[in-house]
């Protein structure tokens, strides 16, 4: 391919009277449309200079007309038909077949899925289809087309691969992408597999994800086209698909805080179990969904979305669902400030999971009633909360919960002024993050050890912890001990307008934080 500035260059010699029109980016715009491929430029040259009275801004309308349309300008099309038909017979039918992908780009484990191959072969072959200029390297390993090759390509898979034969190309890839994230999830929260579908092996190649980062880095870097997959099988006759990775993916979005994704994903979920006549699928996704709203701030959408979610796991008699149901609803009423509903939604969630023998059940359940018991003041029986939790969850190795009620657990020592075990408990709950590559965990644990800071009159430690978490709201509070009231006031302004992005409820609190410090003299 030319560059952007040498395609243009090639233009302008080859079309040195054809005038620009109204538009000084024509020429640019056509070289951007053609991809920069010479072939391609010199095609549409020869049509330029045999089509009189048309400016090159004309010229450049039709082949954004063309684009939006999903058609292929003829000169185009023809420099592409060349290129395609002298690849060999696999490099086509991989090219074909990529082009179905319906991610923005995918690495050469999607591509030895699509075309059932191994993955050296595949590679080997994305590498000659690079080289052809037909795929671009868009990172280590990882492939993508131009619009315009991805548009000609797949228009071969419809003429030359038959329907089932792109049918199973694509289930295959789904197949891939659901097993993969299921062995993902698996290594980074190995207590709630019984809570997740159970998801087939696969003959096809995946990558070893052995550790919480490797895992992590997998999730991360494929988050965009996992929740393109969900749309894509939701829409077009894989709902079986979409709702199996709504709810595999689902502690992953939660502990990584990408809630945006989740309620996509969990959204596209819905729809497929509903247009599949899939009751427990629509159950779990609007669970699902609903805790994406609350932990997004949105009370209304997450109630909107949890009772009846609730409903629909009592008229299946699923009491492990009713009782996560009645758990979030707990943290909905929480946020609300309806204590006595919160607490007793949790107790009941707990006489479920206690009469199911569900022990992860259990502890998530007395985790979230010590939460809401902390918050009425009740500060003895939220320490016995916790204290049962860790017992219920070191028994069971559940080591992110573990985490969790250490976490809380710091939190209530540090608000009875317990400095010493307030540091100790949140220290271990800060370790134990880092060890399964919990960010949103390590966050929340940052921010209260810089609370404990605060609290112990220690602002420049507060100031160290809060910088780690990247906490505005925490800056604000220990500036404002420090006496530096600018700093403060920066640091609250930015969280005020993170939070308010976000649609939470910490957004009020920081508010009237700066407000107090409009009337605050001092300065840095």
């Amino acid at each position: 391919m030319f560059t952007p500035d040498e395609a243009v260059s090639f233009l302008a010699g080859a079309l040195p009277d054809v005038p620009v029109g109204t538009d000084p980016r024509a020429a640019a715009r056509l070289a951007e449309r053609c991809g920069y491929l010479p072939l391609a430029l010199s095609v549409l040259a020869g049509h330029v200079r045999n089509t009189d009275g048309w400016t090159l801004t004309d010229h450049a309308d039709r082949l954004d007309e063309r684009r939006h349309q999903q058609r292929l300008d003829s000169g185009v099309e023809f420099a592409l038909s060349l290129s395609y038909q002298h690849l060999p017979a696999d490099r086509q039918r991989l090219l074909r077949l990529a082009a179905l992908h319906p991610g923005q780009d995918f690495d050469a484990y999607a591509a030895a899925a699509l075309t059932g191959t191994r993955l050296v072969t595949a590679r080997t072959r994305l590498g000659h289809l690079r080289r052809d200029h037909l795929l671009q390297e868009s990172g280590r390993d990882r492939y993508s087309f131009h619009d315009l090759v991805r548009t000609y390509a797949a228009g071969r898979a419809q003429d030359q691969d038959r329907p089932a034969e792109r049918r199973a190309a694509l289930t295959r890839l789904f197949d891939h992408y659901l097993a993969v994230s299921a062995a993902a999830v698996n290594v980074l929260d190995p207590a709630e597999r019984h809570w997740r579908p159970p998801v087939p092996a696969t003959d096809t190649p995946a990558p070893e994800l052995t550790d919480p980062h490797t895992a992590t880095v997998w999730l991360d870097t494929e988050r965009s086209t996992l929740t393109a997959v969900a749309a894509h099988t939701a829409a077009h006759g894989w709902p079986g698909h979409t709702v199996r990775l709504s709810r595999t993916l689902c502690s992953y979005f939660n502990d990584s805080g990408h809630f945006s994704s989740a309620v996509t994903v969990h959204g596209h979920a819905r729809q497929a179990a509903l247009y599949g006549g899939d009751r427990a699928g629509q159950a779990h996704a609007m669970r699902d969904l609903g805790y994406a709203y609350l932990r997004l701030g949105d009370h209304e959408m997450a109630s909107t979305h949890l009772e009846p979610a609730l409903d629909l796991f009592r008229e299946l008699r699923d009491p492990l669902g009713e009782a996560r149901a009645l758990t979030s609803l707990g943290y909905v009423a929480d946020r609300t400030g309806d204590y006595p509903q919160a607490i007793a939604r949790k107790r009941h969630a707990l006489t479920l999971y206690r009469q199911e023998g569900d022990r992860l059940g259990q502890t998530r359940a007395l985790l979230g009633l010590g939460i809401s018991l902390r918050r009425i003041g009740d500060f003895a029986d939220a320490i016995d909360c916790y204290q049962q939790n860790l017992t219920l969850a070191r028994q069971s190795g559940d080591l992110r919960t573990v985490a969790s009620t250490l976490n809380n657990l710091g939190v209530v020592e540090t608000q009875l002024e317990r400095y010493d075990d307030a540091h100790t408990h949140l220290q271990h709950a800060l370790t134990l993050y880092r060890q399964f590559a919990s960010r949103a965990g390590e966050a929340h644990a940052l921010d209260n050890l810089g609370l404990l800071h605060n609290r112990h009159d220690q602002p420049e430690a507060a100031t160290a912890c809060h910088h780690q978490a990247r906490a505005h709201a925490g800056l604000g509070r220990a500036h404002h001990a420090l006496g530096h009231t600018d700093q403060a006031r920066h640091h609250c302004q930015q969280a005020a307008a993170f939070y308010t992005d976000l649609g939470t409820p910490e957004a009020d609190e920081v508010r009237a934080r700066l407000a107090a410090l409009s009337t605050d003299t001092r300065t840095t």
